[in-house]
């Protein structure tokens, strides 16, 4: 394998990951929450008001993630704020 077909397919990678976390903003914004991007992440706000996660936080999204770990995360941080993605 030559370095450059590893770099295609990391790139190759790293827009199917990006096109995930465009997929899962749709079906956010589907429950009506809204998602605005901000750099290396989308802040999410339901009513105008910053989505927060049981700890306080407020809730993102990565903007290019590197594993598709993010998306168990936020499933479950969403449930426990009673929201079913």
């Amino acid at each position: 394998m030559s370095l450059s077909s590893g770099l295609a397919w990391s790139y190759g990678g790293l827009m199917a990951m990006r096109k995930d976390v465009r997929e899962f903003i749709r079906k956010l914004e589907a429950v009506g929450l809204t998602v605005e991007p901000t750099p290396g992440h989308y802040h999410v706000y339901r009513d105008g008001k910053p989505l927060r996660k049981a700890n306080g936080m407020p809730f993102t999204l990565p903007f290019s993630p590197d594993t598709t770990r993010w998306r168990k995360t936020a499933v479950n941080d969403l449930r426990k704020l009673g929201i079913d993605v």
